[in-house]
């Protein structure tokens, strides 16, 4: 430990949900460069500029700790988690962090660990004139953010270029069941043995699915959270409503008739589905069961499961990514499927209207059956063409 001069104190705030590489990285690279006496970490309870964590704070503080052996710092007790922001029990601002920290050390060298692509934004942090007075900031270059400063504030810069692992991509494909390079094996161990992160939902899921159904809803997870980062939706209901869309789709069409009888529930031209393609009431079936089976209470997620199939006149932004990733997912090898999956980032309103033709003329040029609900989802379309 360096013991000349004031004692060397980092404090590396987030929400490490869940912790990565990235993280790791710059924890070990600030031991390095300063040998301070203490690194807190400290996760917060929630981020002032992002929605509410996905994993308990015990878990992300869990993940940590195994997280922290992984990157060979587990028996480094410099580096300590610290509840401060768990235990305030409420919405934490950083330099409300910075101030406890300051207090608990006066007389000591202190500093706050960021990434380079927080530097760029941080004078529009809350009070961040307060927690340049409290703490010098030491920021490390992550891939893809070069330093930019356009308030020239004062930094110490880490040597070397850290690893970039967006929590957003890194959570898109942790909804859909994917693994992530970013992750440590024993974050990802823990997010499976805990269930975190949809992993116990989609187990549940796929019990209730073929191996080839449930590919298929996890290729249409990856799409339909792809979207939704494109285009503003909730990934957390987003997720939901991508995994449990297909919930009923293995039943066999007795079973989702006798189902539909008893649940009472409404769906549009019921005697003709039931006489002429009872195959398609598996989105209604579907969202009843992710209501009474998965607890989703959300409108919005039901409804985005039950039209997912036919279409809706008039849909909302959920309703919309979960039709064309339904249609459009990776496991859909046709060339119409590639070209809605294409247009659908240039245009999520075109690639609907698109998934609907091509479900129609599939249904015309088979011969089968055309449900009138699809005719309504298309003339509407027309009409908003027109």
């Amino acid at each position: 430990m360096n013991r000349a001069g004031k004692q060397k104190i980092v404090i590396y705030g987030g929400t490490f949900d869940p912790p990565h590489r990235g993280h790791f990285a710059l924890i070990s690279a600030a031991l390095k460069a300063l040998d301070p006496a203490v690194l807190y970490v400290v996760p917060g309870l929630r981020s002032p500029f992002k929605d509410q964590p996905c994993a308990p704070f015990r878990e992300r503080a869990a993940m940590l700790s195994a997280g922290l052996k992984s990157a060979g710092l587990g028996g480094d007790e410099r580096v300590r988690i610290h509840p401060f922001e768990r235990d305030r029990g409420r919405l934490t601002y950083t330099w409300q962090t910075v101030s406890f920290f300051r207090r608990k050390h006066p007389d000591a060298e202190l500093y706050f660990l960021m990434g380079s692509d927080c530097l760029e934004t941080f004078h529009r942090w809350k009070h961040y004139r307060r927690i340049l007075a409290a703490a010098g900031l030491l920021v490390g270059a992550r891939e893809g953010f070069p330093l930019k400063n356009p308030r020239g504030l004062p930094y110490r810069r880490l040597k070397g270029r850290f690893p970039l692992v967006a929590s957003t991509s890194l959570k898109t494909e942790l909804f859909a069941g994917f693994e992530h390079p970013g992750l440590f094996k024993s974050a990802g161990n823990h997010i499976s043995a805990r269930g975190l992160y949809f992993a116990g939902l989609r187990r549940r899921a796929a019990a209730l699915m073929s191996p080839a159904r449930f590919a298929h809803t996890r290729a249409a997870a990856r799409l339909a959270l792809e979207l939704a980062v494109k285009y503003g939706a909730d990934l957390q209901k987003t997720a939901l409503a991508a995994l449990l869309h297909d919930v009923a789709r293995d039943l066999g069409p007795r079973a989702l008739a006798a189902y539909v009888r008893k649940a009472g529930l409404r769906v549009p031209a019921l005697k003709e589905t039931l006489k002429k393609a009872p195959i398609l009431l598996h989105s209604y079936v579907g969202a009843d069961l992710a209501r009474k089976k998965f607890g989703v209470k959300d409108r919005a997620i039901l409804k985005a499961i039950r039209s997912h199939t036919l279409g809706s006149v008039s849909p909302g932004l959920l309703e919309k990514i979960l039709y064309v990733a339904d249609l459009a997912a990776a496991d859909r090898d046709f060339p119409e499927a590639r070209a809605v999956r294409k247009l659908a980032f240039t245009g999520l309103d075109a690639a609907y209207a698109a998934a609907n033709y091509v479900k129609l003329v599939y249904a015309f040029r088979a011969g089968v059956w055309t449900h009138p609900e699809s005719v309504k989802v298309w003339n509407s379309l027309l009409k908003e063409t027109r």
